[in-house]
C-alpha cells in the first residue's frame, strides 16, 4: 500500500488565499498530483501576517510538506520556516505569494523553501493555477472560474456579465470571513470550492442572515465615515491625503481607503492608527503608482516597509509621524511616481 502523505496548507483569509488553498486541496487530495505525487491528507489552516506567529502553537510534527499561500513574507515567517524543519520534522516547504514584501525578499524565501512561486503581477491563486497547468494538472471548471474571478477582483478590471454571480458569491465569502473570522467556515468554503461534485452551500441560511446583517452595518459605517473623511481630504497633485488617525480605530482600513478613493474618484493616501507602535499609510493608486510612492517613502526613511500590492500599497510609518512633514514627502513621492 502506497504511503499517504501529510500536507499543511496555511493560507490567507481573503478570496485569493481561499481559492489558492482550494487549488492545492483539489490537486493534492482529489488527484494526488501536486505539490507531491502521492495520496495525501491536506490539513488546512487560515493565517494572516499578525496571527501567523501562533501557527506552531498546536502543530503536530512530521508533515511531508507545508505550503504558505498569499502571505507577505516577514521575519516571523522566516523563523517559523526554520523551526518547522529543525524542530517539527517538516520535510519540504513551499511558498506562493504576490505581495511586494515577498518579491523584495525572494532571496531569503529561496534560502529556506524548496518551491518558491513569487510574482507581484498575478494573484496567488493564479500563480498556483498556472503552475498546475504547467504540470499537466486539469482543474474542474467551477474552481477555474473562481480563479478568474479573483484575478478580476485583484486587478480592478471590469467583471464580465457571465461572472457577476460568481463575483458576488466570492465577495460574500470574503465578507463573511471578515465578519466571522471562523476557522471552520474557512475550511468549509475551501472544501466546497475544491470539490468537483455539487455540495450544499457552506453558508447556511441562519448564518448567512447573521453575516449579512453584520456586513450591511459595517459597509454603512465605512461609507458614512468615508464621506466624512473625503470632505477633509488634502489635495497633493492628483492624490488626496486623508488623516483618519482620530476618526477610525477599527479593522477595514484598506476598505475605507478604497471607498474614499471611489468617492473622490482619485488616488488616495489614508493614514490610520493601529493598536501597535506604528501607524499605517494606505496608498490607493492605479498602474503601480501606489507601490512607487511607497517605495519612495521607504527610500526617504519615512516608511518602515511595504506590504500590499502595486495598486494598493500598505506601509508602516512611525506612530507619532508629523502630518505636515508626511504631506511634504507625499508631494515629492507623487512627483517621483509620475
Amino acid at each position: 500500500m502506497s504511503k499517504v502523505c501529510r500536507i499543511l496548507a496555511a493560507g490567507d483569509w481573503d478570496a485569493d488565499g481561499i481559492v489558492a488553498t482550494a487549488l492545492i486541496t483539489y490537486s493534492q487530495e482529489k488527484l494526488g498530483k501536486y505539490p507531491l505525487e502521492c495520496q495525501a491528507v491536506v490539513d488546512k489552516t487560515p493565517v494572516d501576517p499578525d496571527r501567523v506567529k501562533y501557527l506552531l502553537s498546536n502543530l503536530p510534527g512530521n508533515y511531508d510538506l507545508v505550503v504558505f499561500l498569499d502571505l507577505p513574507f516577514n521575519d516571523t515567517i522566516r523563523n517559523i520556516c526554520i523551526m518547522l524543519r529543525e524542530h517539527f520534522g517538516v520535510k519540504k516547504i513551499m511558498y506562493v505569494d504576490h505581495h511586494i514584501t515577498s518579491v523584495q525578499r525572494i532571496k531569503e524565501i529561496e534560502a529556506i523553501a524548496d518551491t518558491v512561486l513569487v510574482d507581484y503581477r498575478s494573484p496567488t491563486s493564479t500563480l498556483v493555477y498556472k503552475e498546475l497547468v504547467s504540470k499537466g494538472v486539469s482543474i474542474h471548471q467551477r474552481l477555474k472560474s473562481f480563479v478568474e474571478v479573483v484575478e478580476y477582483m485583484d486587478t480592478g478590471k471590469r467583471v464580465p456579465s457571465n461572472y457577476i454571480k460568481l463575483f458576488e458569491l466570492t465577495k460574500m465569502f470574503s465578507k463573511a470571513l471578515t465578519v466571522e473570522r471562523d476557522e471552520k467556515l474557512w475550511v468549509k468554503i475551501i472544501d466546497w470550492l475544491a470539490s468537483p461534485a455539487p455540495l450544499p452551500m457552506p453558508l447556511d441560511e441562519k448564518l448567512w442572515e447573521k453575516v449579512k446583517t453584520s456586513i450591511e452595518q459595517r459597509d454603512k459605517e465605512i461609507s458614512e465615515k468615508a464621506v466624512e473623511l473625503a470632505v477633509a481630504a488634502v489635495k497633493i497633485g492628483d492624490l488626496r491625503f486623508v488623516d483618519a488617525r482620530n476618526a477610525w480605530k477599527k479593522r477595514g482600513v484598506t476598505a475605507l481607503a478604497s471607498r474614499v478613493s471611489s468617492i473622490l474618484k482619485s488616488p488616495v493616501a489614508l493614514l490610520a492608527n493601529t493598536n501597535r507602535d506604528y501607524s499605517l499609510l494606505v496608498l490607493k493608486a492605479s498602474n503601480g503608482r501606489a507601490y512607487r510612492i511607497a517605495k519612495f517613502l521607504v527610500g526617504e526613511g519615512v516608511a518602515l516597509d511595504i506590504a500590499g500590492h502595486p495598486n494598493l500599497a500598505i506601509v508602516r510609518v512611525p506612530r507619532n509621524i508629523n502630518k505636515d512633514e508626511l504631506i511634504q514627502y507625499l508631494y515629492k513621492g507623487v512627483y517621483y511616481a509620475s
